[in-house]
């Protein structure tokens, strides 16, 4: 067997999510409960919110609600560089901030990690892109979810990793929820 060959398997390892939804919104608490799960560290554009549209819709405040009601501690974790809206709006959705991140560094991840005083294996990453929150999430080892983007506007540079992600999509068996999810 040759390196390469040797090598797919704990990149695909990284690449793939624990679990695979179509939105936040179909997070089960049961999935996180079978997984002690005490803290969900979410992605901010396109995972919560269309991009750069930083207004907090009901839904969405509802959804932070029973997850602090629940127990869940949380907080956003975003690349999107820092501005009043986005302070603002974790504010109203009563959570904590690391915006500005370079994700999948791990000093950022450390740093929401910090902020939610949790260890990874209690901690669930949520995002919409595989090589940022997916990525970033298995290298420390927490649990990722895998969200459907919500919106079509991007950063050029994020439509670019979007082509590799369609490619690597294609090779990477994406865990839903209740048939299985990856352990």
């Amino acid at each position: 067997m040759s390196s390469n060959n040797r090598n797919v398997r704990p990149l695909q390892r990284l690449l793939t999510p624990s679990l695979y939804l179509d939105t936040i919104y179909d997070l089960p608490f049961e999935w996180l409960d079978k997984h002690s799960i005490t803290s969900v560290i979410t992605d901010l554009d396109n995972t919560l919110v269309p991009w750069r549209d930083y207004k907090v819709a009901q839904e969405l405040s509802e959804w932070f609600a029973a997850l602090h009601k629940k127990g869940y501690k949380t907080a956003i974790l975003t690349n999107a560089r820092p501005a009043p809206t986005i302070t603002e709006m974790s504010e109203n959705l009563g959570t904590k901030l690391v915006v500005g991140a370079r994700k999948p560094i791990s000093r950022f991840f450390k740093e929401a990690l910090a902020l939610v005083d949790a260890q990874p294996i209690e901690t669930c990453i949520v995002g919409d892109q595989i090589f940022t929150d997916i990525l970033g999430g298995n290298i420390m080892g927490c649990k990722t979810v895998l969200v459907e983007r919500i919106g079509r506007k991007e950063f050029i540079g994020t439509k670019l990793v979007r082509f590799i992600e369609r490619i690597v999509m294609g090779h990477v068996d994406f865990p839903r929820w209740p048939e299985h999810d990856r352990q």
